[in-house]
Protein backbone atom coordinates (compact mmCIF):
# COMPACT_ATOMS: atom_id res chain seq x y z
CA UNK A 1 0.00 0.00 0.00
CA UNK A 2 1.15 3.34 -0.74
CA UNK A 3 2.02 5.79 1.75
CA UNK A 4 -0.49 8.11 3.15
CA UNK A 5 0.27 12.17 3.19
CA UNK A 6 -1.62 12.15 6.59
CA UNK A 7 -0.99 9.54 9.44
CA UNK A 8 -3.68 6.71 9.37
CA UNK A 9 -3.17 7.03 13.45
CA UNK A 10 -5.45 10.10 13.15
CA UNK A 11 -3.12 12.90 14.63
CA UNK A 12 -4.04 14.58 11.77
CA UNK A 13 -0.16 14.76 10.95
CA UNK A 14 2.05 14.16 7.75
CA UNK A 15 2.76 10.83 8.31
CA UNK A 16 6.53 11.31 7.85
CA UNK A 17 6.48 13.33 11.12
CA UNK A 18 3.98 11.23 13.07
CA UNK A 19 4.34 7.34 12.85
CA UNK A 20 6.65 7.31 9.91
CA UNK A 21 9.71 8.45 12.59
CA UNK A 22 9.17 5.12 14.24
CA UNK A 23 8.88 3.35 11.23
CA UNK A 24 12.01 4.25 10.33
CA UNK A 25 13.39 3.83 13.68
CA UNK A 26 11.80 0.59 15.80
CA UNK A 27 12.13 1.04 19.11
CA UNK A 28 12.05 5.09 19.71
CA UNK A 29 9.03 5.12 20.16
CA UNK A 30 8.28 7.34 23.60
CA UNK A 31 5.20 6.63 25.02
CA UNK A 32 2.86 3.16 25.32
CA UNK A 33 0.18 5.38 23.17
CA UNK A 34 2.71 6.32 20.63
CA UNK A 35 3.87 2.86 20.13
CA UNK A 36 0.03 1.78 20.01
CA UNK A 37 -0.53 4.41 17.50
CA UNK A 38 2.25 3.45 15.20
CA UNK A 39 1.62 -0.33 15.62
CA UNK A 40 -1.78 0.80 14.11
CA UNK A 41 -0.75 2.25 11.41
CA UNK A 42 1.50 0.10 10.21
CA UNK A 43 -0.89 -2.53 10.34
CA UNK A 44 -2.81 0.17 7.67
CA UNK A 45 0.01 0.06 5.87
CA UNK A 46 1.25 -3.23 5.45
CA UNK A 47 4.66 -2.93 7.42
CA UNK A 48 4.22 -6.18 9.37
CA UNK A 49 7.65 -6.46 10.02
CA UNK A 50 7.94 -3.31 12.06
CA UNK A 51 4.75 -5.10 13.86
CA UNK A 52 6.81 -8.36 14.76
CA UNK A 53 10.06 -5.59 15.99
CA UNK A 54 7.85 -4.04 18.54
CA UNK A 55 5.80 -7.07 20.29
CA UNK A 56 7.26 -9.64 22.88
CA UNK A 57 4.13 -12.10 22.92
CA UNK A 58 4.26 -14.67 25.32
CA UNK A 59 2.57 -16.92 23.33
CA UNK A 60 4.23 -16.78 19.85
CA UNK A 61 7.46 -15.20 20.29
CA UNK A 62 8.80 -15.88 17.52
CA UNK A 63 6.07 -14.25 15.03
CA UNK A 64 7.50 -12.84 11.51
CA UNK A 65 6.21 -10.18 10.28
CA UNK A 66 5.10 -12.29 7.21
CA UNK A 67 3.07 -14.61 10.12
CA UNK A 68 1.05 -11.44 10.31
CA UNK A 69 0.59 -10.21 6.89
CA UNK A 70 -1.00 -13.47 6.67
CA UNK A 71 -3.59 -13.30 8.81
CA UNK A 72 -3.74 -9.11 8.20
CA UNK A 73 -3.56 -8.77 3.95
CA UNK A 74 -7.28 -8.78 3.25
CA UNK A 75 -8.51 -6.31 5.93
CA UNK A 76 -8.29 -2.50 5.53
CA UNK A 77 -7.78 -0.61 8.58
CA UNK A 78 -10.26 3.17 8.26
CA UNK A 79 -10.21 4.56 11.42
CA UNK A 80 -8.46 4.93 15.19
CA UNK A 81 -10.31 5.99 18.51
CA UNK A 82 -8.21 6.25 21.80
CA UNK A 83 -10.75 5.15 24.32
CA UNK A 84 -8.49 5.57 27.66
CA UNK A 85 -4.48 5.03 28.53
CA UNK A 86 -3.14 4.08 32.27
CA UNK A 87 0.58 4.98 32.81
CA UNK A 88 2.60 4.26 29.84
CA UNK A 89 4.67 7.45 29.64
CA UNK A 90 8.07 8.00 29.28
CA UNK A 91 9.17 7.42 32.78
CA UNK A 92 6.56 4.56 33.10
CA UNK A 93 7.59 0.67 32.83
CA UNK A 94 4.25 -0.98 31.67
CA UNK A 95 1.33 0.75 30.34
CA UNK A 96 -2.32 0.16 28.79
CA UNK A 97 -4.13 1.71 25.69
CA UNK A 98 -7.57 0.98 25.38
CA UNK A 99 -8.80 1.50 21.66
CA UNK A 100 -11.42 1.12 18.68
CA UNK A 101 -10.04 0.54 15.67
CA UNK A 102 -12.69 -0.03 12.45
CA UNK A 103 -11.78 -1.97 9.53
CA UNK A 104 -12.91 -3.02 5.95
CA UNK A 105 -13.09 -6.67 4.96
CA UNK A 106 -14.35 -7.37 1.67
CA UNK A 107 -18.02 -5.89 1.70
CA UNK A 108 -18.11 -6.00 5.30
CA UNK A 109 -17.21 -3.71 7.97
CA UNK A 110 -16.28 -4.01 11.58
CA UNK A 111 -14.50 -2.87 15.08
CA UNK A 112 -11.97 -4.35 16.59
CA UNK A 113 -11.88 -3.30 20.40
CA UNK A 114 -8.84 -3.94 22.41
CA UNK A 115 -7.30 -3.45 25.98
CA UNK A 116 -3.44 -3.96 24.84
CA UNK A 117 -0.96 -3.86 27.33
CA UNK A 118 2.74 -3.28 26.82
CA UNK A 119 5.65 -3.33 28.75
CA UNK A 120 9.20 -0.83 28.89
CA UNK A 121 12.48 -2.77 28.67
CA UNK A 122 15.73 -0.95 28.24
CA UNK A 123 14.15 1.83 27.25
CA UNK A 124 12.14 0.53 23.95
CA UNK A 125 8.38 0.04 24.57
CA UNK A 126 6.83 -3.25 23.37
CA UNK A 127 3.35 -4.57 22.88
CA UNK A 128 3.04 -8.15 24.82
CA UNK A 129 -0.55 -8.95 25.44
CA UNK A 130 -4.01 -7.77 24.31
CA UNK A 131 -7.34 -8.18 25.70
CA UNK A 132 -10.16 -7.52 22.51
CA UNK A 133 -13.80 -8.02 20.92
CA UNK A 134 -14.26 -8.20 17.05
CA UNK A 135 -17.74 -7.14 16.55
CA UNK A 136 -18.71 -7.69 12.80
CA UNK A 137 -20.92 -5.47 10.66
CA UNK A 138 -20.92 -2.21 12.56
CA UNK A 139 -21.80 1.21 11.84
CA UNK A 140 -19.04 3.20 11.22
CA UNK A 141 -19.80 6.33 13.22
CA UNK A 142 -19.15 9.42 11.24
CA UNK A 143 -17.69 12.43 13.65
CA UNK A 144 -17.14 15.30 12.47
CA UNK A 145 -13.73 14.73 12.16
CA UNK A 146 -14.72 11.76 9.64
CA UNK A 147 -16.83 14.13 7.46
CA UNK A 148 -15.85 13.49 3.92
CA UNK A 149 -16.84 13.87 0.39
CA UNK A 150 -17.08 11.41 -2.61
CA UNK A 151 -14.54 13.07 -4.08
CA UNK A 152 -12.20 13.71 -1.25
CA UNK A 153 -9.44 11.41 -0.72
CA UNK A 154 -10.03 8.35 1.98
CA UNK A 155 -9.55 8.36 5.41
CA UNK A 156 -8.07 5.20 5.19
CA UNK A 157 -5.02 6.63 3.59
CA UNK A 158 -5.03 4.35 0.19
CA UNK A 159 -4.38 7.31 -2.18
CA UNK A 160 -7.62 6.48 -3.81
CA UNK A 161 -10.45 9.13 -3.62
CA UNK A 162 -13.56 7.91 -1.26
CA UNK A 163 -16.14 6.77 -3.62
CA UNK A 164 -13.60 4.34 -4.96
CA UNK A 165 -12.11 3.34 -1.49
CA UNK A 166 -14.51 2.81 1.41
CA UNK A 167 -18.09 3.76 0.02
CA UNK A 168 -17.41 1.19 -1.95
CA UNK A 169 -20.11 -1.75 -1.11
Amino acid sequence: MPIPVNCPCGTGSPYEICCGMYHNNPGSAPTAETLMRSRYTAFAIGNFDYIAATQKLQDEPDQSGSDIQDSNEHTQWIKLEINATEEGLEKDKKGMVAFSAHFKEGKHIGRLSERSNFKKEQGQWFYVSGEHEILKNTPLINSEAMKIGRNDPCLCGSGKKFKKCCAVD
